[in-house]
């Protein structure tokens, strides 16, 4: 019986199960780039066999982990220690992919031998590069080819494969090389550890927290686990799948609910034959459920083709493999089921309320029908009587403004809620990751304006935490003639208690850029160990001027709190270069560089000078710096694919919700054609009531979107780099995706509205 009902009006079951189905592969999909992201990583630690990773304790990621060169030989002389490997990862932009890894390891090194070469031969001097075969593949790169890595151009001497699809799509360079390119002299990523006996594990870890207390020491196939990352990354993507998930649940609870008002008389009949509540209660529920299970089949099919597409993509190819698995399914059956669940409740309780007579007695829109009649009949009849005449005005301006549509939105007002929630969710996604990137794009916008007209930055720096600029740059551009002053800035993620990642700017105390450091107490840094807090920072980590801060091993003395308007900054905390050089291991390196013109129109003759001289550099106008950085085109890329998925469960529901208020009122609509009314007319009402559903989405859309941008905003370590911007440009575009929803997901109602048989629309039961 089950399936007989579901199978009644496939169209609904089937949109119904798309929703659902999208819902799950959104968190199939997310829960697997996460892990995908994690098992990569685990990946590259283990595969060479290491038994220990010995990694800066402190570091908010690997690729920002710095370990002095001089610990290899050390931790090699420990008993129970066999064989060490320094290793340097790289994160680059290459013309070929956006992120694209590159491992600096000591040719003579057993880390080394895990790479097999399968055409051409291992390095054996400077300047030379192993590829994947995957990578090679891709770039349609071969033996005896260059490939540039940061500009520095590379002979491809061999192609390697480790049977890891996540090292195939990358390439090797000596440790040497790497240390000159990436920029981190004698100084190594991790040190991979092979022991004597396996059961020398423990014991040879306890040594090396013992001995290098700033350096964390773990088993290797345990490290991702013990990292904070690994957490933050797998909740970013639940919370995020299951805003989708929520979309879901609630077009089924809207279908259900349809489902129930359209069998009224039916629910009564079975009452009056002896159907107890529970029994009724259980056939909605199992109708729910088997929804459930089959939505939940569909997004499990839909999500491995996500993530077949994804592990596709340049730059990603590797990273999702074995990121689907037996848990996946069953998480994600869970998540389905739990949709069915919540989604039936309410409608299957109403179901079992339904008191037998009362039910029996519903007729599915009679009443409504002889209103409709009357109606007409008002507006078609002319009277002098004048209170009818002005009634009949009213009534005519109403129906003109929209006041026949939002009546009918109106007579089912669980459903009209349902709808502009599920809509209002999609929307809301898309104001809360707008207003985000708009936020980021301000806040680096205003950063740069403040400390010059123009902003040099490394050409291929993946992101700018990693970004890498000799200071010799910044004293050739000093010595312009056009340029009034040149501020370098070296921002770093450290940790501290409390908080895995703290964003700390390096600059000169005694330079241009420190007067945009408003100060509100105390006074601006002089010594080494002095520190400026942002309002923000010192409100949240509740410091005051005078007190001890502890950033990544090291204490210093707040001697200043800032303001400067910026979210980020004010969050943030500032020292000397020369001591964020030190604390960072980027000595005579910036991160970027504002320079201030003495005659802003010359803008483009000093960027050409710079660009012509240090091609690894690119120059931006302070104003369009944020956009040209790879953090934002990433950030772009990923919350569009986020918001296209809630969008797309939006449209699902409101089509859903316009169906089914057409199958609702089938017999009114073949009245209004037996009246006279037109099909265009019958297109009409339809698609304006979608058109106002879709407005009040909108409006409830925005709401939601704000509110959850504020909420993410209040949170104390990473809220102030996430603090949104909401233009008028961004809700007009918010408007606008939820008229364009109403207006796709009204076209078929409304065509099947408009051709429905007036004799056969009046039939139906």
């Amino acid at each position: 019986m089950i399936l007989k009902n579901l199978w009644r009006r496939k169209t609904r079951t089937f949109l119904t199960l798309i929703g659902i189905a999208i819902g799950v592969a959104a968190v199939v999909a997310l829960g697997a780039i996460a892990e995908g992201f994690i098992n990569s990583y685990t990946t590259i630690f283990t595969s060479s066999g290491a038994d220990i990773i010995l990694a800066q304790a402190d570091a908010a990621d690997i690729l920002f982990s710095a370990v002095d060169e001089t610990v290899g030989p050390q931790v090699a002389a420990m008993n129970g220690v066999r064989q060490v490997a320094g290793v340097l990862l790289g994160m680059v932009t290459t013309p070929d992919a956006p992120y694209f890894i590159v491992y600096g390891l000591d040719p003579k090194e057993f880390a080394m031998r895990h790479y097999k070469v399968i055409e051409g031969q291992p390095i054996v001097g400077a300047r030379q590069l192993l590829m994947g075969r995957t990578a090679a593949r891709d770039f349609r790169k071969k033996v005896g080819d260059y490939y540039k890595v940061q500009d520095v151009s590379f002979k491809i001497v061999g192609i390697y494969e480790t049977g890891q699809s996540v090292e195939e799509m990358g390439a090797v360079i000596s440790l040497q090389d790497a240390q000159a390119v990436f920029k981190k002299p004698a100084q190594v990523a991790y040190y991979q550890i092979k022991v004597v006996r396996p059961e020398q594990t423990l014991s040879v870890i306890k040594q090396l927290e013992q001995r290098y207390p700033k350096l964390a020491a773990s088993r290797s196939a345990n490290y991702m686990d013990n990292q904070q990352e690994t957490a933050m990354l797998r909740a970013f993507s639940w919370v995020i799948g299951l805003m989708a998930v929520l979309a879901g649940g609630l077009v089924m609870a809207n279908t259900m609910l349809m489902s129930v008002f359209e069998r009224t008389r039916e629910i009564g009949v079975l009452r009056a034959l002896g159907w107890r509540r529970s029994r009724v209660l259980r056939l909605i529920l199992g109708e729910a459920l088997l929804l459930g299970i089959l939505g939940g089949l569909i997004g499990n099919g839909i999500g491995i083709l996500m993530i077949l597409g994804v592990n596709e993509v340049p730059g990603m190819r590797g990273f999702l493999d074995n990121a689907y698995t037996p848990m996946s399914f069953a998480q994600a059956m869970f998540v389905a089921l739990l949709l069915g669940g919540v989604g039936g409740i309410y409608p299957a309780w109403r179901a079992a309320q339904l008191q037998p007579v009362e039910a029996m007695r519903y007729d599915g829109g009679q009443a409504r029908i002889q209103n409709s009649k009357f109606k007409i009949q008002t507006l078609q009849s002319p009277t002098s009587n004048p209170s009818t005449t002005l009634r009949t005005s009213l009534q005519s301006l109403i129906s003109r403004t929209g006041g026949i549509a939002l009546r009918n939105l109106l007579r089912q007002r669980t459903r009209t809620i349902l709808t502009a929630l599920t809509i209002g969710i999609g929307v809301g996604l898309v104001v809360t990751l707008g207003g985000m990137g708009d936020g980021m794009l301000q806040q680096f916008g205003s950063m740069g304006s403040n400390i010059g007209d123009l902003m040099v930055s490394e050409a291929k720096a993946s992101d700018m935490s990693v970004a890498a600029i000799d200071e010799k740059v910044g004293r050739y551009a000093a010595a312009l003639p056009d340029v009034q002053s040149v501020t370098g800035v070296l921002m770093g993620i450290a940790s501290m208690p409390g908080a895995p990642y703290f964003l700390v700017f390096g600059l000169d105390p005694t330079g241009y850029g420190m007067r945009h450091f408003a100060i509100t107490a105390g006074e601006h840094i002089r010594q080494p160990r002095d520190m400026m807090l942002g309002k923000i920072a010192a409100r949240s980590y509740k410091k005051r001027v005078g007190d001890l801060m502890q950033v990544s091993g090291s204490s210093y003395r707040v001697v200043g709190i800032y303001e400067t308007g910026i979210g980020y900054e004010d969050g943030s905390a500032v020292m000397s270069l020369q001591e964020a050089q030190r604390l960072f291991k980027k000595p005579n390196q910036v991160g970027f560089y504002g320079i201030k013109l003495r005659d802003p129109s010359k803008a483009d003759l000093v960027r050409q000078q710079i660009e012509l001289r240090w091609p690894q550099v690119s120059v931006s106008r302070a104003s369009e710096f944020g956009e040209k950085t790879n953090d934002m085109n990433t950030f772009r890329t990923s919350t569009d694919a986020l918001s296209f998925i809630s969008i797309f469960v939006g449209g699902i529901g409101m089509m859903n919700a316009m169906l089914m208020s057409v199958f609702e009122r089938t017999r009114e609509i073949g009245t209004l054609r037996a009246l006279g009314w037109r099909r265009r007319r019958v297109v009409w009402m339809i698609v304006r009531e979608a058109l106002l559903l879709s407005l009040v989405s909108g409006a409830v859309g925005i709401a939601l979107g704000i509110g959850l941008g504020e909420l993410i905003a209040q949170e104390p370590t990473m809220g102030v780099f996430l603090k949104g911007v909401y233009s008028p440009a961004l809700l007009t575009k918010a408007l606008l995706i939820a008229v364009v929803l109403g207006s796709i997901g009204a076209l078929y109602p409304a065509w099947r509205a408009a051709n429905l048989s007036p004799i056969e629309a009046l039939r139906y039961e």
